[in-house]
């Protein structure tokens, strides 16, 4: 919702019990690289499949099935995935 001032202005005006649906706002779409398992990604010239992801100290790496290791993030290729944020 864009501006929650007006739909609180809205609602005080109906009585009570009656909901009032907030007006349709554009979801904001987002491209981010999504790891998750069974992903190919791109590392050193060649293609490996995403094994898991782990968080260690503020850095994600990503453990490469076929490498056998884990990889920072940054250094692989990966296309970007199209995320749409919308508020249910």
């Amino acid at each position: 919702m864009k501006n929650e001032s007006d739909y609180l202005h809205a609602t005080q005006d109906q009585p009570a019990g009656h909901p009032v649906a907030p007006a349709a706002a554009e979801p904001i779409v987002v491209h981010l690289p999504l790891y998750r398992p069974g992903s190919h990604v791109g590392y050193q010239g060649r293609d490996y499949t995403v094994g898991h992801v782990v968080i260690s100290r503020s850095v994600l790496q990503v453990y490469l099935q076929e490498l056998g290791s884990s990889v920072d993030a940054e250094k692989l290729q990966v296309s970007p995935t199209r995320l749409v944020l919308q508020r249910s």
